[in-house]
């Protein structure tokens, strides 16, 4: 099954056009088209996830007005992550991707982690920051409230957003953020 998914930016300039495919394996396909801090880009982006639901590989490019730049990401059978090629320590043993400039890679963990009612779990999920386009790890929570309502918790920051899911899992509001259309 392929779930096509049109979302727009609630805080500012941005729309995303992305397909999620919950075939065998889990697989995302988004363009992303950003206005944020004065800063216009275009970002296009496929996850693919291996049959548990765990990230195996990311492929991102990024075009704006003064550059363009591709990343590829890959985690192997052994948790260990690569940027481009090199390792990146920190992220070791992580099985989860978040594009922060998406709401799209929320259903990865929603998916995997399949919480009941009343459940919650804390992970650390590989995240790409934008516009600097840095990988870190990211300390975050899903509380599931409601069979389509999560509370999302990034850690460190105390950010905290409410996200309303479809049967699938996949963001239809993401607080204040994003409202698919």
């Amino acid at each position: 099954m392929k779930q096509t998914v049109i979302w727009k930016r609630l805080n500012g300039f941005g729309m995303e056009y992305c397909n999620i495919s919950f075939e065998t394996s889990l697989s995302i396909e988004g363009k992303v088209i950003s206005g944020e801090n004065n800063e216009k880009s275009f970002i296009d982006y496929t996850v693919k996830c291996d049959q548990e639901g765990n990230t195996s590989e990311v492929i991102l490019s990024v075009q704006n007005e003064n550059s363009s730049q591709t990343l590829q990401v890959l985690r192997d059978n052994n948790n260990r992550w690569t940027l481009n090629g090199n390792e990146i320590q920190e992220l070791s043993g992580l099985k989860d991707i978040d594009i922060g400039v998406t709401p799209s890679t929320n259903v990865l963990p929603i998916k995997r982690l399949n919480l009941a009612v009343g459940e919650s779990a804390t992970i650390t999920a590989a995240w790409i920051r934008f516009p600097h386009l840095e990988i870190q790890p990211l300390e975050q929570s899903y509380e599931r409230i409601n069979n389509n309502t999560y509370i999302y918790k990034s850690i460190k920051s105390g950010y905290t957003a409410r996200l309303e899911v479809d049967s699938n899992g996949v963001v239809v509001e993401y607080e204040k953020e994003w409202l698919r259309i």
